[in-house]
């Protein structure tokens, strides 16, 4: 896949997952639009450091996101969508509820944290009808690249995160180890790279992975 196929939302979600990556956080974000495409709000992961709360671990993308959103200039928000780069956690998914967002798109799942399931188990969030849908192609691929590098930089692969991708998005994670053994991803950030270049990097290393399982 090439960078000028990748949807407008979902450049502008890989972008700043990529500057949360480049600081040394969780590579993930989170964008809000209207109908037409146009951005009103935009979300990163702080983890490591936030600017805007003493406790930067709930400092997450799709938390600051909503937050963000203007609702007296933007006061739509049910028509609203959210695209976020990995399944929303516990934390998040309470935000978007409680945020009244009512359309939600997804990269890639989260089989350790993710937290979509509550529509399901809780008899207020269901009769919100909260449209949720995981594009989880080529886009989940790459989040989990990005993803799984960091947990391989900061805890190796031993540790259940990983695990759960390996069992989720195999070609992802070994596509992963590729790239952290050599250290591509870290060069990259060394050289300021902008994403549309790691984004084909990273496209290349899955599709080199995906041609040794056929």
């Amino acid at each position: 896949m090439r960078w000028t196929e990748v949807e407008k939302e979902w450049k502008k979600v890989f972008e700043l997952s990529w500057v949360s990556f480049c600081e040394g956080n969780l590579p993930i974000a989170a964008i809000i639009t209207d109908n037409l495409g146009n951005i009103l709000s935009t979300g990163r992961n702080n983890y490591n450091i936030s600017e805007k709360f003493l406790n930067s671990k709930v400092d997450h993308a799709e938390t600051e996101c909503v937050q963000m959103l203007d609702v007296i200039k933007f006061a739509d928000v049910r028509e609203y969508i959210l695209y976020t780069s990995m399944e929303p956690c516990p934390m998040c998914m309470g935000t978007i509820v409680m945020g009244n967002i009512r359309k939600v798109r997804i990269a890639a799942r989260d089989g350790w944290a993710g937290a979509t399931d509550i529509c399901n188990k809780s008899e207020y969030i269901k009769d919100k009808h909260i449209d949720i849908q995981f594009v989880d192609n080529i886009y989940g691929n790459i989040q989990i690249v990005l993803h799984s590098y960091v947990e391989l930089r900061n805890f190796r692969k031993h540790n259940p995160v990983f695990k759960r991708f390996e069992e989720d998005y195999p070609t992802a994670t070994v596509a992963a180890q590729r790239l952290y053994e050599d250290k591509v991803l870290d060069q990259c950030v060394e050289h300021k790279m902008q994403f549309e270049d790691v984004f084909h990097i990273v496209c290349r290393a899955i599709e080199s992975v995906e041609q040794l399982r056929v």
